[in-house]
C-alpha cells in the first residue's frame, strides 16, 4: 500500500548546476522509505534522477514491496511540481555475526588538522556551503593525470538519519573528471547505487570523515565514478557507484 505523499522542502540553497543536489534527494528517499521498517538499518540504496528538482518542495511517497525474515525492501517516488523526478529501491535488514573487513589505515593519511580548508568559487554549486572540505589529493580543475579526488569532508547540518548523511557525503565531491580538467562542465548523475556497512549505522556525518571518488571510466559522454566514505577510525562507511552524463558545449 502507498503511503501518502509529504512534502519535503529543499532549500535553494542545496542548488548544484542542473537542480537541487541528488546525493540530498537521495537521502530524502531513502529516509521515507526507512519509516516503512521502523527500526531496520539500511543496506543499499539503488536511486534513478529522472529529472531535475528546481522548486524548493518535493512531495515523497514510498511502498513497501517486501517485509521479509532477514531483509525487507521498499520503493520511494519523489515527484516535484507535475515530474516525477526520482524512484529509488532501498533493501533494509538486521545484522548477525561475522566476518570483518579492515579498517582503512589513516596513518597514510595527512590528517584533518594538519589540512588548509578548500571554498569553491562563489555560486558554482551552491550545496557546497553545506560542507566543509580539507582536500587531500587532487584539486576539482586543476588539470591533474588521474581522474582522483580525496578530501576530509563534513556536513555543517547532518540529515538524522545516518545512512542519509552517508549518501550525501557520498555525493559531496566533484565528478572525479574535474582532477584532470581545467574548465566546469555539467557532469549530472543519472542513477546512483549506495551500499552500507555496519558502520553507517551509528555514522557522524557532523564529525570529519575520508572520502574518495574516482572515474572508472569514460566515453561517448558518459562516465562511471566510484566514491567511498570512511569515518575518522578508517571504517568504511559506504560505498557509492554513479553512472553519469558528461555535457559539453
Amino acid at each position: 500500500m502507498t503511503v501518502l505523499a509529504d512534502v519535503e522542502r529543499v532549500d535553494e540553497s542545496w542548488r548544484s548546476w542542473t537542480g537541487a543536489h541528488g546525493g540530498l534527494l537521495a537521502g530524502i528517499a531513502l529516509e521515507h522509505a526507512g519509516r516503512r521498517v521502523s527500526g531496520l538499518p539500511a543496506r543499499a540504496l539503488h536511486v534513478s534522477f529522472l529529472a531535475a528538482v528546481r522548486s524548493d518542495e518535493v512531495r515523497v511517497s514510498a511502498d513497501l514491496i517486501k517485509a521479509g525474515r532477514s531483509s525487507s525492501t521498499v520503493t520511494a517516488r519523489l515527484e516535484a511540481g507535475e515530474k516525477l523526478a526520482l524512484l529509488a529501491t532501498a533493501t533494509f535488514g538486521g545484522g548477525d555475526a561475522g566476518p570483518q573487513s579492515p579498517a582503512l589505515p589513516l596513518s597514510d593519511i595527512p590528517d584533518v588538522e594538519d589540512l588548509e580548508p578548500f571554498t569553491l568559487p562563489p555560486g558554482l554549486v551552491p550545496f557546497a556551503q553545506h560542507i566543509e572540505f580539507r582536500p587531500v589529493g587532487g584539486v576539482p580543475l586543476s588539470g591533474g593525470d588521474s581522474p582522483v579526488l580525496t578530501s576530509w569532508v563534513r556536513l555543517v547540518n547532518p540529515p538524522a538519519r545516518p545512512e542519509s548523511a552517508a549518501t550525501v557525503l557520498l555525493d559531496v565531491l566533484a565528478p572525479a573528471l574535474y582532477a584532470t580538467r581545467t574548465t566546469p562542465v555539467p557532469i549530472p548523475t543519472v542513477e546512483l547505487a549506495v551500499h552500507f556497512t555496519e558502520a553507517a549505522h551509528t555514522f557522524n556525518a557532523g564529525e570529519w570523515a575520508f572520502a574518495r571518488i574516482h572515474t572508472e571510466h569514460a566515453s561517448a559522454g558518459w562516465c562511471v565514478d566510484g566514491s567511498e566514505v570512511w569515518n575518522r577510525n578508517g571504517d568504511l562507511v559506504a560505498t557509492g557507484r554513479q553512472t553519469r552524463r558528461i555535457l559539453e558545449a
